[in-house]
């Protein structure tokens, strides 16, 4: 019966051993040989004292938790960290306590559970998140992690800068307390979409700290855990000025389109890439009677296939960009004489 037993805990992954009041080994299971990759036998070790054996774990305060046990009678359940043969070991450790029939404690059995590869992987995580906590500090865009209730539990540098906040700030602000009403519409619907487990990315008008406005791309991604929702990471780039750009190129260009409007003599824009026509006046729409936008230049006044050869392109652009260039066109089938100019 003993055999068997015996048998059964050699078989166990976990190292169990089991030692007297004075430390002496009376068991060990055949796992101490693969934690001490070999350099221990199973047979070295019995009756002999543990400290002899391993005399580092005084060191480490390992002697105390077996006097603790020993006296108060109380298991004792702690992860241990060993440098053994210049390996580290890493180890959750239980030590129980046997009593005799008087209720005093003779024995201590040990149920060690190596922990070294879950150990590794550990620390290997926890470097990969100083790695990417330190490129997200350097990220020139803002980055923001909001929990399932949209508070902000995260915010790197560069978004506290655009919002013109402290970090500290921020922390267990709501993303809806940066933006007015219209804004509180648009980041309803977009938290339905990430609840969803829908990315998405949108434009919003948020308001700094001192109530200036700034207008952010946001590229947001749901944050799923265990299937459930557990907030939100977003990208938020800055893009103030590039609207603003927008706008006074829009302004400009209806400018200019209400002039050409109000010439009149026929008017169109063509791309010297493409030669695809990009806008006609009223005065060109009724010139051809059509809307001849989106077709070719040479197809529609020439009504060739390829680009004409004698295509003034060249004249106007280049080093001759700026440099006004005008030439007579005299539609096939027509006697009226154009003078065009570029």
């Amino acid at each position: 019966m003993v055999e068997l037993h015996e048998s059964i805990l050699d078989n166990l992954d976990e190292v169990i051993h089991l030692v007297n009041r004075d430390m002496k080994i009376l068991f060990v299971n055949k796992a101490i040989e693969k934690l001490s990759k070999g350099k221990i036998k199973k047979d070295e070790m019995v009756g002999k004292n543990l400290y002899d054996i391993f005399p580092f774990l005084k060191d480490t305060g390992v002697d105390k938790e077996y006097e603790r046990v020993f006296s108060t009678g109380e298991s004792l359940k702690t992860e241990e960290r060993t440098e053994y043969h210049g390996s580290k070991i890493y180890t959750v450790t239980s030590k129980i306590p046997i009593k005799d029939g008087g209720g005093k404690v003779t024995q201590v059995i040990t149920i060690m559970r190596d922990i070294t590869d879950l150990k590794k992987v550990e620390e290997t995580l926890k470097e990969l998140a100083d790695e990417y906590s330190k490129i997200v500090e350097l990220a020139q865009e803002g980055i923001c992690i909001d929990d399932e209730n949209e508070k902000m539990i995260f915010v790197n540098d560069a978004f506290a800068k655009i919002v013109g906040y402290e970090k500290s700030e921020l922390f267990g602000k709501s993303i809806f307390d940066l933006v007015g009403e219209n804004g509180k519409n648009i980041l309803e619907s977009q938290t339905e979409k990430r609840r969803a487990g829908k990315s998405s990315r949108y434009e919003i008008t948020v308001y700094r700290k001192d109530g200036t406005p700034r207008v952010l791309l946001i590229s947001a991604t749901p944050l799923i855990v265990d299937g459930k929702y557990a907030g939100s990471i977003s990208v938020n780039l800055d893009i103030t000025e590039r609207k603003r750009m927008e706008e006074t190129i829009k302004l400009e260009r209806e400018q200019l389109l209400s002039i050409f409007e109000g010439i009149d003599e026929p008017v169109y824009v063509a791309d010297p890439e493409t030669y695809e026509i990009l806008y006609v006046n009223e005065v060109m729409k009724k010139s051809f009677g059509k809307d001849i936008v989106g077709k070719k230049c040479y197809e529609v006044f020439q009504k060739l296939d390829a680009p004409c050869d004698f295509c003034t392109n060249e004249k106007i652009l280049g080093k001759n960009f700026g440099n006004t260039y005008v030439w007579e066109w005299q539609e096939s089938g027509k006697q009226e004489v154009v003078q065009v100019y570029g």
